[in-house]
């Protein structure tokens, strides 16, 4: 497929939008519905409305960056597909193969360019995604040999096999999520493949695997493993991904890193347990996905000229851009009237409620970091000298006006979608 001649991606284009606006208007329109009874395999409620709906919206908002390939607009409704099916799983099966549906096909999307540089990144995607994709086959057998089961019930337990098998479950998921130390992919991943496909693994798929955790942890807080394994690994990834953007002069790679501390912040909200305000943590992802998808999508605009120094001006010379930018990483440094800053809000208010010292200390200072990181990113904005004017196409620039008004209204208006995600949750 991969191999196959260039051609105007018009026409896929528009079969995958229409594909993706009728299922987004399925699910809103189910979205008042009580949850449907629990079937085997995948289930019908709330977190599986809400995963579906932002796989859609964010796979709509991908397709407006634009493919030069047929081919793109087709897989990228596979991770949409993919993203629904892992954020509905409520057994091994359906996790393990939404999960790779929409593994497979970014690794598609990753390479789709031909390039060296996009070929090297696809390698460094592949090879991390197998290897987290094995922990979590090793994981449920492991938790099929304790229980004879295969639903996510497997995984409640007591005994060493229970513990390690929820280790290597911990340790897959934790790949998938890119939180330290199984990030070293996310940056390459999104230096060298196109930065549609890193804002299309950043939300979708990312949105996806998050709410799997959120279900999984329902089902396994026996283990105390679970929730210590995830703190240490959010501690390491807010530190760690703030530490490393600082030194970043790509936007893209601040951008990567920018994404494993966010990882960690989410992190730190599972690992307060279930009863921690679920409508919170969703809440942080529907604040991150507009900012993330903005950012790169000016990174995209930009081109290979996306360093700190090519965007001096930028918010005079190509307005739009400039704003959406500087929206965007104020959403993601959490500063006020983005709609980050409500999530950093309802993220230490998380911490304190259930007492996660440690966590509170290193979100904090992790915070800090990641102000000095997005501070020289405004000085530069608004800079009065400077030669960079993007010439966006229409679809681009209708994606960021939306990012925008998403990031403001989620920001000064947030009890409409506040109260849906309560009732989501329940």
């Amino acid at each position: 497929m991969l191999l196959a001649p260039r051609g105007p991606a018009a026409a896929p284009r528009l079969a995958a939008a229409a594909g993706l606006v009728a299922a987004a208007l399925v699910v809103l329109v189910r979205l008042p519905a009580p949850p449907a009874p629990i079937p085997p395999l995948l289930a019908d409620d709330g977190l599986a409305r809400f995963g579906t709906l932002v796989a859609c919206l964010s796979a709509l908002a991908v397709l407006g960056f634009g493919t030069a390939r047929r081919e793109g607009p087709a897989l990228i409704a596979i991770v949409a597909l993919g993203a629904a099916a892992l954020a509905g799983a409520v057994h091994v099966t359906s996790l393990l193969l939404g999960l790779e549906i929409a593994s497979l096909a970014l690794v598609g999307l990753v390479v789709l360019p031909l390039t060296p540089k996009s070929l090297e990144a696809g390698y460094k995607y592949l090879l991390p995604g197998a290897a987290g994709s094995a922990a979590l086959l090793m994981g449920a057998g492991l938790a099929y040999a304790g229980t004879g089961r295969l639903d996510l019930a497997a995984f409640h337990g007591s005994g060493s096999m229970a513990a390690l098998a929820t280790a290597l479950l911990l340790a897959g998921l934790a790949f998938k999520l890119s939180l330290v130390p199984f990030h070293l992919w996310a940056p390459d991943l999104y230096e060298g493949a196109p930065p549609a496909t890193a804002a299309l693994a950043g939300s979708a798929a990312k949105a996806a695997v998050v709410i799997a955790i959120l279900r999984l942890d329902a089902i396994v807080p026996a283990q105390p493993l679970w929730h210590q394994g995830l703190a240490l690994l959010a501690i390491a990834s807010v530190l760690l991904g703030n530490l490393a953007a600082l030194r970043q002069p790509s936007l893209v790679r601040v951008i990567g890193y920018s994404s494993v501390a966010h990882s960690g912040y989410i992190a730190a909200m599972l690992s307060c347990g279930i009863g921690a305000a679920p409508a919170a943590l969703l809440f942080y992802i529907a604040a991150y996905l507009p900012a993330l998808i903005a950012a790169l999508l000016v990174a995209a605009s930009l081109g290979e000229a996306a360093t700190i120094t090519s965007l001096r001006g930028l918010a005079w010379r190509s307005p739009l851009a400039g704003a959406t930018l500087a929206l965007a990483l104020a959403s993601l440094a959490g500063l006020p009237v983005a709609a980050g800053f409500l999530a950093k809000i309802f993220l230490v208010g998380t911490l304190v409620g259930a007492e996660a010292w440690p966590l509170l200390a290193a979100v904090v200072i992790a915070s800090g970091l990641g102000l000095f990181v997005y501070f020289r990113y405004f000085i530069v904005l608004f800079a009065r000298d400077g030669c960079v004017v993007l010439h966006s196409p229409p679809p681009a620039r209708a994606v960021m006006a939306v990012c925008t008004a998403a990031l403001l209204v989620f920001g000064l208006y947030p009890g409409p979608l506040f109260g849906w995600l309560v009732l989501a949750t329940r």
